[in-house]
């Protein structure tokens, strides 16, 4: 008979704020008043002319979800969900594996997403360049964010235990869509009063 498992699993303590302090909180304002401006451009943009307005909500919405991961810290669940589901199927010891197939599998959904988005969105990037930089920065946050939790970096021997890389990442990637959808807003001429 096999060695029991004894590695004791984790009993989910959620929800609960992961990041209560002044860089946590702050980082959440930032992912909101970026998200607040996009939520104006798509009021702002004149959706004749294209689906500019549907753009600017995708990224509001993202942003928002972002915010309020920060702090609830949705992947832990799935990490406890996945240890239990990992004990009571016999696999815990192959989590390695699968934790490596699933950041490689999150990757390649990210990039595909990325690749969707530039394909639909050519004139949208072309006109608000900085934002989708943006996007590029907290995309690229978070695809290292899975690999930390998938201990991807551990098996490459980078560290990135350290938060800071984490929180530059999202303050310039949520500062640079606020700046682009502010200049988008900025740029739509204002129309011109009725007189009676």
């Amino acid at each position: 008979m096999g060695k029991p498992q004894t590695e004791p699993i984790p009993t989910p303590d959620w929800p609960q704020f992961d990041n209560p302090n002044f860089l946590g909180w702050s980082v959440v304002a930032f992912y909101l008043f970026a998200a607040i401006c996009c939520a104006r451009a798509a009021f702002k943009t004149d959706k004749s002319v294209s689906d500019k307005g549907a753009f600017w909500w995708l990224l509001a919405i993202g942003l928002v979800f972002l915010g309020v991961n920060k702090q609830l810290n949705l992947q832990t669940l799935m990490i406890i969900l996945g240890r239990r589901a990992a004990f009571a199927g016999g696999w815990y010891k192959y989590r390695r594996l699968v934790q490596a197939l699933f950041a490689a599998a999150f990757a390649l959904l990210g990039f595909g997403f990325l690749a969707f988005f530039a394909a639909r969105a050519k004139r949208f990037i072309l006109k608000n360049r900085l934002g989708f930089a943006g996007v590029l920065v907290l995309s690229f946050f978070v695809i290292l964010r899975a690999a930390t939790i998938s201990h991807i970096d551990e098996f490459l021997g980078v560290d990135l235990k350290d938060d800071a890389w984490a929180w530059t990442l999202e303050i310039c990637g949520s500062l640079l869509i606020a700046l682009s959808a502010f200049a988008a807003v900025k740029s739509v001429p204002s129309r011109p009063h009725c007189h009676a």
